[in-house]
């Protein structure tokens, strides 16, 4: 089974998502989505402090970032 990498808010560490093997993987409620390929960049909302968040694809280095 691979690791899974946690995606959380910078400024209220809500969980947002979740990384594994190539893709992201984004769960609220009965919502679930799940984005694969090779390059792609993901804007967030926190459902719980309305921050934006941005995540790339691994092919683009997987660093969580926080729009300013």
């Amino acid at each position: 089974m691979g690791s899974t990498t946690d995606f959380r808010c910078k400024q209220c560490h809500a969980l947002l998502a979740k990384h594994d093997a190539g893709a992201l993987c984004i769960r609220r409620g009965d919502l679930q989505a799940t984005i694969t390929g090779g390059q792609f960049t993901v804007s967030i909302t926190c459902y719980r402090c309305k921050t934006l968040s941005v995540v790339t694809s691994p092919s683009r280095a997987f660093v969580p970032q926080t729009a300013a």
